[in-house]
């Protein structure tokens, strides 16, 4: 398994999700300023994938380098109404968490990973009300 594997993975991973999730916006590259990003697609929920890195390579003779995992972010921003309640942004944030492990369970086919799983996730807690993110991490193995 070489290094574009990891990138064919995370290829196959953002179709997936497009796939998955026509009603949100999913992309490879991370917005940067969610304040001047396009609101239409906040509202949406962008969700962006972005690789953290990865290791636990097969350590023996004739696997070197192979079997590894991905720490594969999928960071989201979201923008609700700005006369809402502060709990809006959190439910917004939640639906994208729900949307998430709804396609972990169900990536369709073909599969473009052997496996994808959760391990934790952090929210805003409210405080940049509009605007609000999420960030999940998943254990890829390509």
């Amino acid at each position: 398994m070489g290094l574009n594997t990891f990138d064919q993975a995370l290829a196959g991973i953002e179709a997936s999700m497009q796939a998955a999730m026509p009603h949100r916006v999913v992309q490879r590259s991370l917005v940067i300023d969610p304040m001047n990003h396009d609101p239409a697609d906040l509202a949406k929920g962008v969700i962006c994938l972005v690789s953290g890195g990865g290791g636990q390579f097969a350590n023996y003779r004739g696997r070197e380098g192979q079997l590894g995992h991905a720490k594969l972010g999928v960071v989201a921003f979201v923008k609700v109404p700005e006369d809402s309640d502060p709990v809006a942004v959190e439910t917004a944030e939640l639906a994208v968490l729900a949307d998430v492990l709804a396609w972990v369970k169900n990536p369709g086919m073909p599969r473009p990973f052997d496996s994808a799983l959760p391990k934790e996730f952090r929210q805003s807690g409210q405080m940049d009300h509009p605007w609000g993110w999420i960030v999940i991490e998943l254990d890829v193995r390509p």
